[in-house]
């Protein structure tokens, strides 16, 4: 930067030091500085041509955190307006459908037999998500009070699934998975994971059916006195089934009255992790039977509720 201000004509250099914007310039010293330079008529010294690249620097890097900031504003904001997006529709969807919720949500997990009964953690999701959640079996009163609302499939990683681009184990593990999306050799996605690997992921063709003793995972640990159940406005003893907005959902199908266009996405994750948001269903107290399951919450991709990522937007919290 140096050589160019000095390769400039006198006049080039007078202009480029008056178009400097002063407040903009963080530090009473620089400020003088600059000032004493917009008044001087005569030549510059090498030490005031240093000063000018000083003050553009500072001026640069500022402007560059700024950006980096008014970005990740931006995309909270956006995510909070995708996480109201949901809330509305799902409820529009029941009222729309005879009470009864949209279905075939991501179960977030993966095995070999395409049935819940056994199935594991499919490695997707990110740490953040997964410390607000535990895997726990369901039981015929969660079962029960799930298909009432007309929850009744969800969608399952295959782990003997060979996905397009890729080859046989690709889809194994997590780790494997992630290893496929990094290397870029296949057509899978992290956002279409548990899709059919007709449809670029690693899903089952089938939907799995949701069944008592069937694995799914719970926000908070699914006791009583769950204090995690606060943060999403429900009874402490609450268990809250959490399922991943995938793109199979019949809330997104155009053939369903009260449908949405298309399953948002959460940018806050890794490349390589599962980037949808997740909906918790509250199928009742741990201490009694449950009778129908209730919509309860949205949280994101990193388990931040609505409120949480407001404060992202507000920045009086880390994005």
């Amino acid at each position: 930067m140096l050589k160019k201000l000095m390769a400039m004509t006198k006049a080039e250099l007078k202009s480029t030091i008056q178009a400097i914007d002063a407040t903009a310039v963080k530090g009473r010293a620089l400020r003088r500085q600059l000032a004493g330079m917009k008044k001087k008529d005569g030549g510059f010294t090498l030490l005031e041509l240093l000063v000018v690249v000083a003050i553009l620097a500072a001026i640069a890097g500022t402007a560059t955190i700024m950006l980096q900031d008014t970005d990740r504003k931006g995309a909270a904001a956006a995510h909070v307006a995708m996480m109201d997006e949901l809330s509305k529709g799902i409820q529009t969807f029941r009222v729309l459908n005879q009470g009864q919720y949209p279905n075939n949500f991501d179960s977030l997990l993966s095995n070999a037999t395409n049935v819940m009964v056994g199935a594991a953690d499919a490695g997707m999701i990110s740490s953040d998500l997964a410390g607000n959640m535990a895997l726990s079996t369901l039981t015929a009163a969660d079962v029960t009070a799930l298909s009432e609302v007309g929850i009744t499939t969800t969608r399952v990683i295959d782990t003997t699934a060979t996905p397009d681009g890729g080859a046989a184990g690709d889809c194994a593990t997590g780790a494997l998975i992630k290893a496929l999306l990094v290397s870029k050799k296949g057509n899978l996605t992290p956002q279409n994971i548990f899709r059919p690997v007709t449809a670029n992921g690693c899903g089952f063709a089938a939907d799995a059916p949701i069944v008592a003793t069937g694995a799914a995972y719970l926000w908070g640990n699914g006791t009583a006195a769950n204090p995690a159940n606060q943060r999403v406005n429900a009874p402490q003893d609450a268990r809250l089934v959490a399922f991943g907005v995938g793109p199979d959902s019949t809330l997104f199908n155009p053939s369903t009255i009260g449908a949405l266009s298309n399953s948002p996405v959460y940018r806050h994750v890794a490349p390589t992790e599962y980037n949808r948001f997740i909906v918790l269903w509250n199928v009742g107290s741990t201490a009694t039977a449950a009778g129908q399951a209730t919509f309860q919450a949205i949280v994101d991709g990193a388990g931040d509720t609505k409120d949480e990522e407001l404060g992202e937007v507000d920045n009086v919290r880390k994005t």
